[in-house]
């Protein structure tokens, strides 16, 4: 017998009174990213988790890595010759 792969349930997250100054900052990030306010929470928990996998790296690298990696993916890369400088 197989098991059917279902999506997982949504998740509510509340922010309180004393969080208002970061959701404020959130939505605005968002709004600059071009993502929803739920595209950029998952976003902001991927780097926290990658963050914390790897304490010492910094963020910016991080960041650096996975774009690299989208791109890649993306059929962007292309090999290093080691040695030329172009």
């Amino acid at each position: 017998m197989r098991k059917v792969m279902t999506a997982p349930a949504p998740v509510s997250v509340r922010f309180g009174k004393e969080e208002s100054t970061m959701l404020r900052v959130l939505r605005a990030r968002a709004k600059a990213s071009h993502r929803t306010l739920s595209e950029q929470v998952k976003y902001y928990t991927h780097l926290g988790m990658v963050a914390a996998d790897n304490p010492d790296l910094p963020l910016s690298l991080i960041e650096g890595i996975l774009e690299g990696r989208e791109e890649f993916k993306a059929g962007l890369g292309k090999p290093y010759q080691w040695g030329v400088i172009e």
